[in-house]
């Protein structure tokens, strides 16, 4: 079940939870047997052997969850976890042992080979905190929550850095693949004015997302490709003003390859965070800068 973006907001008949910054992972458990599967539908259990005590949940059990690498202060390392996704799983014993990784679980789908698909969030919640209790795994844990108070818990998140908060239905059944209003992801966002330094061409006459760059600590720099929230009219507009604008090489160094234009057009990009390298993390386009606007 996937959420759409929304804004912070309260009320006593939604769940809300903090968004961890993590890998999603199903787990299905059955007959001493784990799988892992991430959004690619791999199954990535080898690569996480600290998580093989989850084996001894009952059998026909399926949870919902977020891998996680949590940093002292309990704050979630999303860096280190991309670490741990991609090491060789030749590896993957001593990565446990020096980054290791805790399952965030916050639904729960199957219990004792019986489906809660269609059972209120209220209830699989429930169930899911007295599964967590009774298993008494380090390396398990239960995404707390609260009710109602959604402005308060996206507060706390923005003040300590998180990625956001997560508002869900406690009426709601749990919909596999559906992007549904009854899940929310509310997030904090940056946002930078950025100099569309060229773009990923899309054939002969488009373009797949816009390669800009903006200042960090007083030099222009390339940022990374923002291609999300564009719509229709406003692509249009930025397909005329890139073609009719070409440039022979970036006004900056560009990592990737792609097709360049002469300085001119500005927009501003919302942003997640940076980077070690300075890239936005999670860009989306949110309007052309007009000439003159501040």
């Amino acid at each position: 079940m996937l959420a759409r973006l929304g804004q912070p907001f309260d009320d006593d008949g939604w769940l809300f939870e903090i968004k961890w910054d993590g890998v999603r992972a199903v787990a299905y458990v059955e007959a001493g047997a784990l799988r892992l599967h991430g959004r690619r539908r791999r199954d990535l259990a080898g690569r996480y052997p600290e998580l093989d005590a989850l084996r001894a949940l009952p059998a026909g059990t399926i949870v919902d969850g977020e891998l996680v690498v949590l940093r002292e202060d309990g704050r979630p390392d999303f860096r280190a976890m991309i670490g741990r996704e991609n090491a060789p799983a030749a590896r993957a014993a001593a990565a446990a042992r020096t980054t290791p990784v805790h399952y965030v679980v916050f639904d729960l789908l199957w219990l004792g080979f019986t489906s809660l698909l269609d059972r209120p969030l209220a209830e699989r919640r429930q169930a899911l905190a007295t599964l967590v209790a009774a298993a008494g795994q380090p390396r398990l844990r239960l995404s707390e929550g609260v009710v109602g108070q959604g402005r308060a818990l996206f507060a706390a998140a923005c003040e300590r850095g998180l990625e956001g908060v997560v508002g869900k239905r406690l009426a709601s059944p749990y919909r596999p693949g559906e992007r549904s209003d009854a899940w929310q992801k509310i997030k904090p966002q940056q946002v930078a004015h950025c100099l569309v330094l060229g773009y990923e061409p899309d054939g002969e006459r488009g373009f797949k997302s816009l390669i800009v760059g903006t200042d960090l600590d007083g030099t222009l720099r390339c940022v990374g490709r923002v291609g999300s929230g564009i719509d229709a009219a406003t692509r249009a507009r930025l397909r005329a003003w890139l073609f009719a604008h070409p440039a022979e090489r970036p006004l900056v160094p560009v990592p990737q390859g792609g097709a360049w234009v002469q300085p001119g057009l500005f927009c501003r990009v919302g942003f997640l965070e940076r980077t070690d390298s300075g890239a936005l993390r999670a860009p989306v386009f949110l309007g052309i800068v007009e000439a003159g606007a501040q």
